[in-house]
């Protein structure tokens, strides 16, 4: 996400509304999960076979604690911990 850091919960409250709204279930349901967040940057587990769901579920992501945002998908990977030395080993958490 580009611009001011953004509060977990508040990106954790938005990923369920939006979650709900366009699936209709809950992020639970799907087993999308915020793993990490910094302000900037995290990481969202899902189900293997959800990678898709979730990545249109955060692209449309517009708003958050009226915020605009814009989410930009770094990649993605079987594990987290290939995810992070993959494709985050340059970003602080």
């Amino acid at each position: 996400m580009k611009g001011r850091t953004i509060d977990r919960q508040d990106v954790i409250a938005a990923l369920r509304s939006k979650c709900k709204a366009r699936f209709n279930k809950d992020c639970k349901e799907m087993g999308f999960y915020l793993v990490r967040f910094n302000g900037k940057t995290g990481i969202l587990r899902c189900k293997h076979v959800e990678k898709d769901n979730a990545i249109k579920l955060l692209r449309s992501l517009k708003q958050i604690s009226s915020q605009n945002i814009q989410i930009e998908t770094i990649g993605t990977s079987g594990t987290i911990k290939a995810l992070e030395r993959k494709h985050l080993s340059k970003l602080l958490f």
